[in-house]
């Protein structure tokens, strides 16, 4: 088969269009990395209880004190199972995007690379799939499980409190609402309910339009008396804006997208909410052991796996993972609908 000259001798590199998988909510709010051995991980869910001492005369027994603050709660990781396949045919016939077909790889070189980039690839929709996972928890502190011949809900007790629905408030978009008391209201509640500050506040695109626009919030901004807040937008990697801070709050805006199992682009934070939580709150990123008689069931994150079919010659590439991104503190987050 004939190749233009156009096409190829004055083509430009090309340029591999790729979707790198994105971590903001995972580095920022689920940092730390737990591995089992077993297919099942204990997960402590923390509701602790401001009690205090009670007082009691020096001559009298002293008194039992409940033992409370946590329970633990077993559960079993959902299971990922990616393969690819690469054929003869494909490593022998196809030139690499970009590459030049005068300087070509050997058929083993081109095998090896493909190994790599089908690896790869593979490791970030798993990725993808851990952040999903972040954002479902944030946004109801459940997560839920649907896979072929699988259905399951992961449900980590966060406080019906801590999700805010529209009804609860004056959205934001009303000249009636107070987006920045609100911001004030819910930061309490997560102080008083967990004991811990929240310094983070991560708004979908339109709640963050509909608070910088809203009067409430420009008064506070014209208001050079009282220090309360400073808007300064910055782009970071990742998708992510930081906006400014506000009652010590600090505002990110994430915008993201993924493509879900119903072929819809979605929002990891949705456009009309917002998350509020707290970074130094006991999460982690579960990973249970990988069901594999040759590994010895090793507790890694991802778990890769080649091996080639004779007939039709191909290799056969895997990867497995069994993670759960787990809240132990439910109650030191916050989700909040803030627009219809």
């Amino acid at each position: 088969m004939s190749i233009s000259m156009f096409n190829t001798r004055t083509m430009l590199k090309a340029l591999e269009q790729v979707f790198p998988a994105t971590t903001f909510l995972l580095n920022t709010f689920f940092q730390g990395v737990e591995k089992s051995e077993s297919k099942y991980v204990d997960i402590d869910i923390y509701k602790g209880k401001k009690k205090l001492a009670p007082f009691v005369r020096s001559t009298q027994q002293g008194k039992f004190v409940e033992r409370i603050g946590f329970t633990t709660k077993t559960f079993e990781p959902p299971y990922i199972k990616e393969k690819m396949v690469t054929t003869s045919d494909e490593i022998l016939n196809n030139r690499a995007m970009g590459g030049n077909i005068y300087l070509g790889k050997t058929p083993q070189q081109r095998a090896a690379e493909q190994l790599m980039k089908d690896m790869e690839y593979l490791r970030e929709l798993i990725i993808r799939r851990e952040e999903w996972m972040a954002s479902q928890v944030l946004e109801t502190g459940i997560i839920p499980i649907v896979g072929d011949g699988y259905e399951a809900e992961i449900d980590f007790g966060m406080d019906a409190t801590h999700i805010i629905a529209t009804g609860d408030i004056t959205v934001w978009d009303d000249a009636n609402a107070t987006p920045l008391s609100d911001l004030l209201d819910w930061k309490r509640l997560i102080q008083l309910d967990s004991g811990l500050v929240p310094r983070i506040v991560v708004m979908g695109y339109d709640a963050w339009d509909a608070f910088i626009a809203h009067v409430n919030v420009q008064t506070l901004l014209d208001n050079r008396r009282i220090a309360l807040g400073q808007i300064e937008p910055r782009e970071l990697p990742e998708g992510v804006e930081y906006q400014g801070d506000v009652h010590n709050l600090s505002i990110y805006t994430y915008g993201e997208t993924y493509v879900s199992d119903a072929e819809a682009t979605t929002y990891y934070v949705p456009a009309k909410k917002i998350f509020m939580g707290c970074t130094n709150a006991r999460t982690a990123r579960h990973y249970g052991a990988i069901r594999d008689l040759e590994s010895g069931f090793t507790p890694v994150q991802y778990f890769p796996k080649s091996w080639v079919e004779k007939d039709p010659s191909s290799r056969i590439l895997l990867v497995q993972s069994s993670p759960l991104v787990a809240m132990h503190q439910p109650d030191a987050f916050l989700c909040a609908a803030v627009l219809t």
